[in-house]
């Protein structure tokens, strides 16, 4: 016997109250439509429509979102679901959705979130960047980038990486140069929205010690994030300087790869 739309409800509060597609995700049908009519976004059949979900819940708890409100009403066709996310010291209302379900099957998912809460959503993700590097956490800040991130260097010197590509390889760096040097600190952080809601610019100082000696260096970073993961990033600091003093302070006279 099919579910009935009350047993259907059930099942996507539960799962949404978690971000987490899989316990309604068998529920759509196999030519379901997913769509979000503020971006002008249009996915069809089952696999995508569930793939699309997953990709949100995914970036949701990359962002430091763990959980979910979920107000559920039904309606002639369907029923309505009202979301309010929250995580650490974050909490907004995210969307409002309208899912019909015909024969026991979600057939459509018309999707209308807050588009004026991505730009708190990229500043959350920068926040957690912003932590785990103070922390030193240098595992943790990997893990906020997207597996196929691009990462830009305008100002390296000679023979040093302007680009780097790739979650893993940043984390090879990231890893390589905790062992000469250790984040004490940031100030002086100012964060820039842009027309993008996707894309920041933040400015600050990030306080280093190499070899029991301290000084501070000064960042800009435009940064890029997409389901929760920063996708791309610009980053200018005086990497000449920085480069020097590490130089200076190595025992092998070299700098972290």
């Amino acid at each position: 016997m099919p579910r009935t739309v009350p047993e259907i409800a059930a099942l996507v509060r539960s799962g949404l109250s978690t971000l987490d597609a899989a316990p309604f995700a068998s529920l759509f049908a196999a030519d379901a439509v997913y769509e979000v009519p503020f971006r002008g976004q249009r996915i069809e059949g089952r696999e995508a429509v569930v793939a699309t979900l997953t990709a949100g819940g995914v970036g949701a708890r990359a962002a430091g979102l763990t959980e979910a409100q979920v107000t559920t009403t039904l309606a002639d066709s369907g029923f309505v679901v009202e979301l309010v996310v929250s995580g650490p010291g974050i909490e907004f209302p995210s969307s409002v959705g309208l899912i019909t379900v015909v024969d026991g099957e979600i057939t459509s998912y018309r999707d209308y979130p807050d588009t004026s809460a991505a730009s708190r959503f990229t500043r959350a993700v920068f926040d957690r960047f912003l932590a785990a590097s103070v922390e030193n956490r240098w595992d943790d800040l990997a893990d906020l980038y997207a597996e196929d991130v691009v990462l830009e260097m305008p100002f390296t010197l000679p023979g040093m990486p302007s680009v780097t590509k790739g979650r893993e390889e940043l984390r090879r760096r990231f890893r390589a140069a905790a062992s000469s040097r250790r984040i004490t600190k940031a100030d002086n952080v100012v964060v820039h929205e842009t027309t993008d809601p996707s894309v920041l610019v933040a400015e600050f100082d990030l306080h280093q010690d190499v070899a029991g000696t301290t000084f501070a260096a000064s960042y800009v970073m435009v940064l890029t994030v997409h389901n929760g993961l920063i996708t791309h990033s610009r980053d200018y600091t005086d990497t000449a300087a920085a480069a020097e003093r590490i130089k200076a302070w190595s025992p092998a006279g070299s700098t972290a790869g």
